[in-house]
């Protein structure tokens, strides 16, 4: 199962932090249960970078201290993904934490490029080199 389905504004989400438990973890609870009954055991789960917080060079091995919803969700997800793992020792998991990749095909139809203020980082860069935004 590869899992990259999630709520992913961080301004959005300390704005609506129960949209985010809400979708986010309870969501990937369902998915889990529901590998769990097809007997489903690899799970490639797409975390984020964000768990490590304010960290600004991150290794895989520091401790995960998110600081906002989106993050701390993302965080949870991966305990759960190691709870599960502990109590079945068939169930394989690895959460791949990147930073969002920039950038979209001109038709629009995959990637980010959005029509109005971008919540992320890189498109807002985007933007603003390109003369769009200040």
């Amino acid at each position: 199962m590869i899992h990259f389905a999630a709520l992913k504004a961080v301004a959005e989400s300390i704005q609506k932090p129960l949209d985010y438990y809400q979708n986010n973890v309870s969501g990937s609870i369902c998915l889990l249960r529901l590998m769990q009954k097809h007997q489903v055991k690899c799970f490639v789960f797409s975390s984020s970078a964000c768990v490590y917080g304010n960290i600004p060079y991150a290794v895989e091995g520091d401790v995960s201290q998110p600081i906002n919803p989106y993050g701390q969700t993302k965080s949870m997800i991966e305990q759960i993904m190691k709870d599960v793992a502990q109590a079945d020792p068939s169930f394989c998991a690895i959460a791949l934490r990147y930073f969002n990749p920039i950038g979209a095909h001109p038709s629009g139809k995959i990637g980010e490029s959005p029509l109005d203020t971008p919540n992320n980082l890189m498109p807002y860069v985007m933007k603003v080199a390109n003369g769009h935004l200040p």
